[in-house]
């Protein structure tokens, strides 16, 4: 058997294949339909966990503080049980500059620009008090001058020091993300009726007066507000457009079809090390899962050329190292073609560690048994 040609280059090609098509499932070459939905007879629109809209890529003068208000409602029956996006920064890194999502019924806040080794990210810095259904909530979220704050209908609901170790190195700025993570990965279920963004912290007495005007006139109100840059009140009613109320600049836009947003393709790895806001995780669990994926790969390839072509340890070791990098970068380089999908180089890494893994089974076995 190990003689025979035939048997190791259609065991070879069948693994490829095999490996090809799993990574690749469930092959959404045509991405899902994109579950957002003006609200009937009165301004905002709704995510249904599947939905997202995001702004033009285009030219923003990045700030080291911001501020964020949002009017919100919770449909009863909501299942926000994980982490789920509601806005965000997206600058095309693994992490978001500023990030505020909804978690157990508690609104949190996220930046990368703080040092925080906590695993559970999503439950580092979030309000005290949940989140109410039914009604809509006025959440305002404040972030610059050595403190971050979280605001629910003018009252505070957690305040705490910036662990931000060079504050002049914070430079808020990107596309700007409503309903879901850019990678379509955190869908939050909701009604959004207003969305503005500041480019200062808001003090307490403006947040309360914005809460109480709000509730009563909308969020149209807030057009003239010191250092408002973009405002959203979703009046449209229908279309795939949500005007910037402060003039033409970045609009949303609402896609008929869910597409992610990986402006940088191929993350330098230790990019991705870090904690992974796109996905609720650590990046570190798929990175030991690809070890993994590649261990088989790795080993019956070295079986090949150690007992078949009798090469050398170290050049077997070498062709073994160079050949899942190239079939690492050609099964990432696939997922371009998948909207919903996003390649890394710390996939293409992973997947050589894997395979020099895999190379060390039949390296000993082979030491051992001649």
């Amino acid at each position: 058997m190990f003689s025979n040609n035939r048997f190791w280059l259609v065991s070879f090609l069948l693994l490829s294949a095999s490996m090809l098509a799993m990574t690749l499932y469930p092959y959404n070459f045509s991405p899902p339909a994109n579950g957002t939905e003006w609200l009937v007879n009165e301004p905002g629109i709704y995510f249904n966990g599947g939905g997202i809209a995001y702004t033009d890529k285009g030219p923003i003068s990045p700030n080291n503080q911001v501020s964020v208000e949002l009017w919100l409602q919770e449909r009863p029956g909501s299942k926000n049980w994980g982490p789920r996006d509601i806005f965000s920064f997206y600058d095309g890194k693994a992490s978001p500059p500023l990030l505020i999502g909804q978690w157990n019924g508690r609104i949190f806040l996220y930046s990368r620009f703080e040092s925080n080794r906590d695993q559970k990210w999503y439950t580092f810095f979030q309000s005290k008090e949940r989140f109410q259904r039914g009604k809509p909530h006025l959440v305002t979220v404040t972030f610059g001058d050595g403190e971050k704050a979280i605001y629910i209908d003018g009252e505070l609901a957690n305040k705490r020091s910036m662990k931000a170790p060079h504050t002049a190195d914070i430079k808020i700025s990107g596309r700007l993300v409503i309903g879901n993570s850019p990678l379509n990965r955190e869908g939050w279920q909701g009604e959004m009726r207003g969305l503005a963004v500041y480019d200062r912290v808001l003090s307490p007495t403006e947040i309360k007066r914005h809460s109480a005007e709000v509730s009563s006139q909308g969020m149209g109100v807030l057009a003239e507000a010191p250092g408002c840059q973009w405002l959203y009140t979703f009046e449209e009613g229908n279309g795939n457009t949500i005007k910037n109320m402060t003039g033409g600049y970045r609009p949303f836009n609402i896609l008929s079809r869910m597409y992610s947003l990986p402006e940088t393709i191929f993350h330098l790895p230790y990019e991705d090390m870090r904690i992974d806001s796109l996905s609720g995780a650590f990046a570190t669990k798929d990175f030991w899962s690809n070890i993994l994926f590649f261990l088989p790969y790795g080993a019956l390839l070295s079986l090949m050329l150690l007992r078949k072509y009798h090469f050398s340890c170290f050049s077997s070791f070498a062709i073994v190292i160079t050949a899942c990098g190239i079939f690492s970068f050609t099964m990432e380089f696939a997922q371009l073609f998948l909207p919903t999908r996003v390649p890394t180089m710390l996939d293409i890494l992973s997947n050589m560690v894997g395979g020099g893994l895999g190379f060390s089974v039949p390296y000993f076995f082979t030491l051992r048994h001649g």
